[in-house]
């Protein structure tokens, strides 16, 4: 796997959080909206809607989601025109997921969800999530029994 991205400090988040809360007022005075219409279309308090604004509290991304829609933006419209160095954290790329690493890639897996989906009693449904738990479980404890018989042979030895 590739190495963990460095952590924002809490001013590169609160940066951030204004960036996004400025992009909102911006778009919020271009659609002529008051603070209060915007609050009250997703069940915000004004005081809450104006902490969004500031940059005061930080928007969640269902919040932000249907700011976009009320503001007939995309949702990376809120992120548009960061700084350069805000810029390079946002734009870090996702981890690359082989199919050694990524076990759903495998036709066996999709096939044995499909099935499992396809079964409609939840309790039978239950049962083989359960079974299939408990295989995979002893199939853990044989390969410890196994590596434990090794060490006892080599103690014996």
């Amino acid at each position: 796997m590739s190495a963990q991205p460095s952590k924002l400090t809490k001013e590169e988040v609160r940066e951030i959080d204004r960036h996004v809360g400025s992009r909102l007022r911006y778009r919020r005075i271009m659609m002529d909206y008051s603070q209060t219409y915007l609050a009250d279309q997703v069940g915000l308090s004004f005081q809450q809607f104006q902490k969004y604004e500031k940059g005061t509290n930080r928007i969640s991304a269902s919040k932000l989601h249907e700011f976009a829609k009320l503001l007939d933006v995309p949702v990376s419209f809120f992120f548009d025109d960061m700084p350069t160095d805000m810029k390079a954290a946002a734009q870090a790329t996702a981890p690359v997921i082989t199919p050694d690493d990524n076990p759903f890639d495998e036709p066996e897996v999709q096939n044995f969800v499909k099935a499992y989906r396809e079964i409609e009693d939840p309790a039978v449904r239950r049962a083989i999530f359960l079974a299939v738990k408990a295989v995979s479980r002893s199939g853990m404890d044989d390969q410890d029994d196994d590596n434990g018989e090794e060490e006892e042979a080599k103690d014996v030895a």
